[in-house]
């Protein structure tokens, strides 16, 4: 009789415990790439909202047109002053664009410089010209999504960045499959 009685005690404590709360469903990897495993923006804005500013905005703080500024090799600079990027033998901090190539002549890196400081898009490449890297600078600090792809094209890696905090990242293998989710929350 003992025992019975605790079996009921169990049971009803398990039922009425019980509560009308809601689980949201989790994002399963189908859910949040395509058939090449890419991010589409509309999925990238819905699973991070970041404070910062555009990348639009963030060119538009150029003077001119982007592609009207000097555009040098890798080579050509240096990194002075704790991280301030200069062109060789000029003593200002250096504005435009700055590339780096493979031994093949094709792109390896392009990146944009306000003051000697990250400012707008770097977009690293491939030797097969996939992109392997993407990332938003805004004066010198990360902004919004950094993108990482394996070499098939596929995604590996997103970082998300608001304010100059970093607020997580998924990973995903070779496939396309979503493998690891490390997210802040976000208040």
């Amino acid at each position: 009789m003992n025992m019975i009685f605790k079996w009921i005690l169990l049971l009803a404590l398990l039922f009425s415990s019980c509560s009308e709360d809601k689980v949201l469903p989790i994002d399963s990897p189908s859910d949040v790439s395509d058939s090449n495993g890419s991010i589409t923006e509309v999925e990238k804005e819905s699973r991070f909202s970041s404070n910062d500013r555009t990348e639009e905005e963030i060119i538009n703080d150029f003077p001119k047109p982007i592609k009207t500024y000097p555009l040098i090799e890798k080579e050509d600079v240096e990194i002075l002053n704790g991280g301030i990027l200069y062109r060789k033998n000029i003593d200002r901090p250096f504005t435009g664009r700055m590339f780096e190539k493979y031994a093949d002549g094709s792109i390896a890196l392009e990146s944009s410089y306000l003051d000697g400081l990250p400012h707008g898009q770097q977009l690293r490449r491939f030797e097969n010209g996939k992109p392997a890297l993407e990332a938003v600078f805004d004066q010198g600090v990360l902004s919004g999504v950094k993108t990482k792809w394996w070499e098939n094209g596929k995604i590996r890696e997103e970082e998300y960045w608001s304010e100059g905090e970093f607020f997580g990242r998924r990973l995903w293998d070779q496939e396309g499959r979503m493998i690891r989710e490390e997210l802040v929350p976000q208040e």
